[in-house]
């Protein structure tokens, strides 16, 4: 059994961010399970829309084609209606975006239909500008936050973890690694943002030290293309492999990525995505680098792993502690907890699918 009335998703996310895509993808892939969707992925026909996995005949050729249609479905039955996932921020686009939609949500919502808002994580609070999505989270049938902090600050919802975690290797729907042999692993990753100050030397000779003593070769990777400049100095200082910017088409960069990831015992990276994704390939995510912010912190907290973040210790000494009994300690908790992220998401997917077949 399917529902007939099109599912209609905001996806929209940071075109040149391969882990803007890859989050947003599992809740295109739910709710084609159970009917016809109808997708505003802000870039129609992009190498972003791509990385969602998104048909043609399922992407809205603009903003105000998709409110339109979206309109009509509420005239005529009962669509579904599904907010954005990952990090929210008041922006324009979602204010008067949101505010062009409340008749037709306020209609579909009188008929029955269901507002869904889940796997967001809110970074922060805009006065006098938050008034159309505490709306939307009120009017939610199902609210949940990705991460510790988005509850209190809207004071609403349950958490769940980020949808990247319900992605199996090489980003399909695979089940979560059951098991790693951190010995048949030859690589370590790096993976740093660009748009933040570059990492010290005391921290690359660190890494430099890690590789050694671990007898691994570094692989770095770039999963936005504005990390691009950073990462080839960062591999040329290190003598390292690189697996630099690609084209532009999200899902090919994701591919290259993730082998990447399945080949590393760990992950050094201020990307939250790129931790999530290192994870979900059996590399053990850690976020000791010196541009870590609590974001990471704060999301890893959801699925128990609070050894990812750095907390207040110095990252170089933390790095400095790891050795292969220490890195064998790590592996198996973190395969523990994505099995059980994993397990989680599923949960999320089920009761989501079980609702719109009601």
């Amino acid at each position: 059994m399917s529902r007939q009335t099109p599912t209609f998703l905001w996806l929209t996310g940071h075109v040149r961010n391969v882990g803007d895509s890859m989050l947003r993808r599992p809740l295109a892939d739910l709710y084609r399970g159970v009917g016809p969707i109808r997708v505003w992925s802000g870039a129609p026909a992009s190498g972003y829309a791509a990385g969602l996995r998104i048909s043609e005949d399922e992407s809205a050729p603009s903003f105000r084609a998709w409110a339109w249609e979206f309109t009509i479905a509420a005239l005529r039955g009962r669509p579904t209606f599904a907010f954005n996932a990952g990090e929210f921020g008041v922006t324009k686009a979602y204010f008067f975006g949101l505010v062009a939609l409340a008749p037709a949500l306020i209609l579909a919502r009188a008929k029955g239909s269901r507002i869904i808002w889940a796997g967001a994580g809110v970074k922060n609070r805009r006065k006098y500008f938050m008034w159309p999505f505490d709306a939307l989270a009120k009017a939610a049938a199902d609210l949940r936050w990705r991460d510790v902090t988005s509850t209190p600050l809207m004071g609403r919802g349950r958490t769940m973890p980020d949808w990247g975690f319900g992605i199996g290797p090489g980003g399909e729907s695979a089940p979560a690694l059951d098991a790693v042999d951190p010995t048949s692993r030859h690589k370590i990753a790096v993976s740093l943002r660009g748009d933040r100050r570059e990492p010290s030397e005391e921290w690359l000779d660190a890494v430099d030290r890690l590789a050694r003593r671990l007898d691994r070769e570094i692989v770095c990777i770039v999963q936005v293309q504005d990390d691009d400049a950073l990462m080839r100095r960062v591999a040329d200082r290190l003598g390292a492999e690189l697996v630099g910017w690609g084209d532009g088409n999200h899902w090919a960069q994701e591919q290259r990525v993730r082998e990447a990831y399945s080949r590393s015992v760990l992950a050094l990276s201020d990307r939250l995505h790129g931790l999530v994704i290192a994870a979900t390939e059996g590399a053990i995510p850690l976020g000791w680098c010196e541009a870590t912010t609590v974001k990471v912190t704060n999301h890893f907290e959801v699925i128990g792993a609070v050894d990812v973040g750095p907390g207040d210790s110095s990252v170089v000494e933390l790095i400095d502690t790891l050795d292969d009994a220490r890195v064998d300690e790590l592996s198996a908790a973190s395969t523990a907890r994505v099995r059980e992220a994993r397990a989680r998401v599923d949960a999320v997917r089920e009761e989501l699918a079980a609702a719109e077949l009601r």
